[in-house]
């Protein structure tokens, strides 16, 4: 019921505003599944114009959009598009992806979250194991291990505007499943937040999130 809120609200919000570039990024994602993905062009100028928190995803099989940050509950953020892919986001990891005909609907820790305590104040090996759920098929409950490790600083670029991050690299394996993949963070070393992303939300969808605009919480 929740998801389903955030989705009215923007797709209503969006259609009184007119055809927004976020609602023309959504509008490439939502062709997509028919053609071969353009090219989204976003700039600096036009995230200017919009007051929100602004989110980019971009996936090689399912275009891209440009997302508005729709609410925060308790550490978890919610980020929708105009056609009604909703991404829910807690500490930079992405916990659930729906609107695609794949789908991350679920995922929870076992033990320590070195999400919530900061990728930036990783040290040595660390170790994390999360159950997650997919969808088509009912798979649900695949136990995931992943080690993480710093490899070292990195110059990235969004908008215009270049960031000194540290990339961490993430590699996972699910417990009796053939699925194993690498994920990158690209995180502020000083704050920790996550600006750039890779991330194999199922066997089938891999995405990129590059935070245009970070959410910040009040008095943060």
């Amino acid at each position: 019921m929740r998801l389903f809120f955030v989705i009215a609200l923007f797709a209503a919000g969006l259609t009184a505003a007119g055809c927004t570039p976020v609602m023309q990024a959504s509008l490439d994602t939502a062709g997509a599944a028919l053609r071969k993905p353009a090219p989204l062009e976003f700039t600096r100028a036009q995230a200017d114009r919009l007051p929100y928190a602004l989110l980019r995803m971009d996936s090689t099989r399912y275009g891209s959009a440009v997302m508005i940050l729709g609410r925060a509950v308790d550490g978890e953020l919610f980020w929708a598009a105009s056609t009604g892919q909703v991404l829910v986001e807690r500490d930079g990891l992405v916990r659930r992806l729906t609107g695609f005909p794949v789908t991350l609907e679920g995922t929870r820790f076992v033990g320590a979250d070195p999400f919530a305590a900061g990728l930036h104040r990783l040290s040595g090996r660390t170790t994390a194991r999360r159950i997650v759920d997919w969808m088509p098929g009912y798979r649900y409950g695949i136990e995931l291990d992943s080690e993480f490790a710093v490899d070292g600083t990195e110059r990235i670029e969004i908008l215009g505007d270049s960031f000194e991050t540290l990339h961490v690299v993430e590699r996972l394996r699910a417990r009796n499943l053939d699925f194993a993949a690498t994920n990158h963070y690209w995180v502020d070393p000083a704050r920790g937040t996550i600006l750039k992303s890779e991330q194999q939300l199922t066997p089938d969808l891999r995405v990129t999130l590059t935070a245009l605009r970070p959410w910040r919480p009040e008095g943060a």
